[in-house]
């Protein structure tokens, strides 16, 4: 009993010396574009904005790993066959942010999705009497898809930890999926009743991530 309790003893220490458990309430999402002279960034992600739709992140995910495999049969007498690794496959990632009375997060994804596939934005004052006079776009318009270079972003998130000067001063690992562009954001509902705070989803696709662990 004495050892197993040396041994419990040992575990929390080393546990201690890592400063703690990883809670899942501590990341950190940034959007790194090549290129910030496009309306849809700097009309609704660069400057005050930018910490808007950063902060308001409210779920994300460190991206998994999955490979493709194929399959070698007979290499030895008696053995089935055995799968290999032969593909790197990177999945997309999804993100959840709450928005502010602006719609700020909706409206930088809605813009940036619009940029890929041409659409010009539309813009108008947020009252009442201007918002009933509005009218879509002309039913004969073309759409041109844009380069992709020109719409990607890199993506960050960091996994934050706590430290002796604040809540997010250590981060142990950080992923940055590169190429990474919305081609989902899901329906946002609106119901009366109880008041709660609105959300949007966003799926995001990539074309690969790397890894930094950070000491």
């Amino acid at each position: 009993m004495a050892a197993r309790i040396s041994q419990i003893d040992q575990f929390m220490s080393r546990i201690g010396k890592q400063r703690g458990m990883s809670l899942t309430t501590g990341f950190d999402v940034q959007f790194q574009f090549a290129n910030t002279d496009k309306t849809f960034i700097k009309e609704w992600y660069k400057g005050d904005n930018e910490s808007v739709v950063n902060m308001f992140c409210d779920e994300a995910q460190l991206p998994n790993v999955q490979s493709a495999v194929g399959q070698i049969t007979g290499r030895y007498l008696g053995e089935g066959s055995i799968s290999y690794p032969h593909t790197r496959i990177f999945t997309d990632v999804s993100m959840g942010f709450l928005c502010d009375a602006e719609l700020t997060p909706l409206k930088f994804f809605t813009s940036w999705y619009e940029y890929i596939y041409g659409e010009d934005p539309v813009g108008t004052d947020n009252t009442m009497e201007k918002s009933l006079g509005v009218t879509p776009r002309k039913t004969q318009r073309t759409n041109r898809l844009a380069y992709m270079d020109d719409y990607v972003s890199n993506v960050k998130i960091m996994k934050t930890e706590s430290n002796s000067t604040s809540s997010s001063g250590r981060v142990p690992i950080t992923y940055i999926l590169e190429n990474a562009y919305p081609y989902a954001i899901d329906a946002v509902p609106l119901a009366y009743g109880s008041s709660q705070l609105t959300r949007v989803n966003v799926n995001l696709y990539y074309t690969r991530h790397t890894v930094f662990m950070n000491n």
